[in-house]
């Protein structure tokens, strides 16, 4: 009796060392948990036609041949609202830099007004072309079609729309086109 009261401590044992491990490498890497379904690198990304703010029809496939980087977010999403200032300064620092570079931000808000004020008023983001279905998250298409399952989520697209990079982390998209332009 003791020998199986001592073992089943050691498998318990065991297994919560092995969920702890998961659960940190969870921490470190926020991609593991919620970037999994992602598109992967090197896969073409599926084209859209959406209309901006505006109202006017933006398809992804008829853009100038340049690097995109695309935010799937929402302004009632803590995370993206955490993350807007840093995609804003992005778009912002691209406007200077050697490597061509369009931010492309897809909302899942289905209330214009609450993402017009949002874009336009809170983070006045200007060099972003900002775009939306203005439906709920799950019943859009691009949503589907990128496999977004948690907001914040980015792609870095190359010159032929195919996918260099996504990921959940506003960090990884700063730093991945830091090394584009270093290539350039």
């Amino acid at each position: 009796m003791k020998k199986m009261v001592f073992i089943s401590a050691l498998i318990a044992l065991f297994s919560l060392g092995s969920f702890a491990q998961n659960a940190n490498e969870s921490q470190e890497d926020p991609d593991v948990v919620y970037a999994k379904d992602l598109l992967k690198s090197g896969e073409q990304a599926p084209n859209f036609v959406l209309k901006d703010w505006k109202g006017e029809r933006h398809e992804l496939y008829q853009m100038a041949p340049s690097y995109k980087v695309i935010e799937f977010w929402a302004s009632w999403c803590p995370d993206c609202r955490r993350d807007l200032p840093k995609v804003n300064a992005l778009a912002e620092k691209s406007q200077t830099s050697k490597l061509p570079v369009v931010f492309i931000g897809i909302s899942y808000d289905t209330n214009k007004d609450a993402w017009t004020k949002c874009i336009n008023e809170t983070y006045k983001m200007r060099n972003i072309l900002e775009l939306s279905e203005l439906k709920k998250w799950k019943e859009t298409q691009t949503s589907k079609d990128y496999h977004i399952n948690w907001i914040p989520s980015y792609y870095i697209l190359d010159q032929q729309n195919k996918v260099v990079l996504s990921t959940v982390d506003i960090n990884k998209i700063e730093a991945k086109i830091e090394e584009l332009s270093q290539e350039k």
